[in-house]
């Protein structure tokens, strides 16, 4: 009987603490997302897609070109980029759903077909037709999605470390317990600057790239209000996606990756390239997950190069990536 009793009081102070350190949690998120999407300073425009506050930078004239932003990135991540398109092209940077200065919609479907329709309907509204759209990471699967499913608003694609849609799956398969752990690890895990540090320095090549100003420009956006919540609604809405295929892309499509990429592994675009049947590869020399912000230079002329219809082969790409690193 005193084993039971023993048992019983244990299992009792375990769900006592249990308990408690869940309503910690709680708090320690309330305080650490102190942030208003609304009211935080955007740096650009918002359009009203279905209720839900969207946010986006437009710079320049000219033909149409859409940045598309990956997991916990914003708008933010395309600063080198947006200023040497505008030069040439009408540019407009979209924060995602959930993402940026966006709204962080409690309820909403967060899967990879939402976030494509959302984009096309802010494209939509901003008069945006026949465009080149540009997708790094998760934005490269909605990218994608957007290109396959709404293909005379897309011209051209370029993909930049990009998750590949049939891969996406495998990814979020453990999603629902995710979720459910996300708000418990957040305070010990996800909050602390030292850890999210650490992880920053696993997505590029060079740490000598996270200076102060661009851990603020990637960290802030975390600091909004709902937005933990909202990336767990992402875990557990992709299967709301249905299964397409990149072999069935038809637009030109540049491949850009960081040849040191440990997040996403440049076999990874090799894949890609082979099943986009109108598609180029140029590796990225010494950049990680994030080329556009290790070797902003060299991707904007590869950039530049693919918008004006320069079709160089792989050879010729990678040739000149090594004569860059040299």
């Amino acid at each position: 009987m005193s084993a039971l009793k023993r048992a019983l009081r244990i299992g009792g102070l375990s769900g006592l603490a249990i308990t408690g350190y869940a309503a910690y949690a709680q708090y320690a998120i309330r305080r650490f997302e102190h942030l208003d999407p609304m009211n935080a300073g955007a740096p650009g425009s918002y359009l009203d897609i279905d209720g839900t506050a969207i946010h986006y930078v437009e710079a320049g004239r000219g033909e149409d070109v859409v940045l598309i932003h990956g997991w916990n990135g914003s708008t933010f991540s395309f600063r080198y980029t947006i200023p040497e398109l505008a030069q040439r092209y009408r540019v407009i940077a979209i924060d995602l759903m959930g993402y940026g200065y966006s709204a962080r919609m409690r309820d909403a479907d967060y899967s990879l077909t939402a976030q494509s329709d959302i984009v096309a309907r802010a494209m939509d509204r901003l008069g945006v037709a026949n465009a080149v759209v540009i997708g790094h990471s998760m934005g490269g699967a909605v990218a994608t999605r957007l290109a396959l499913r709404y293909p005379e608003w897309v011209r051209k694609l370029v993909l930049v470390d990009s998750v590949n849609v049939t891969e996406m799956r495998r990814a979020t398969r453990f999603g629902k317990l995710l979720r459910v752990v996300m708000p418990l690890a957040a305070p010990l895990l996800l909050h602390p600057y030292r850890s999210r540090r650490r992880v920053f320095l696993t997505a590029v090549h060079d740490p000598a790239h996270l200076t102060p100003e661009t851990e603020q420009g990637y960290f802030r956006p975390m600091h909004m209000k709902g937005h933990l919540h909202s990336m767990g609604r992402q875990l557990t809405s992709r299967h709301h996606d249905e299964l397409l295929s990149p072999r069935d892309i038809s637009q030109p499509t540049l491949i850009l990756w960081g040849e040191h990429d440990s997040w996403l592994r440049p076999e990874s675009g090799e894949r890609l390239n082979a099943e986009i049947p109108d598609s180029r590869l140029t590796l990225v020399p010494s950049a990680g997950h994030l080329p556009l912000e290790e070797q902003p230079d060299f991707c904007n002329r590869e950039i530049m190069r693919f918008l004006q219809g320069d079709e160089a082969p792989d050879g010729a790409a990678l040739a000149a990536g090594a004569e860059t690193a040299s």
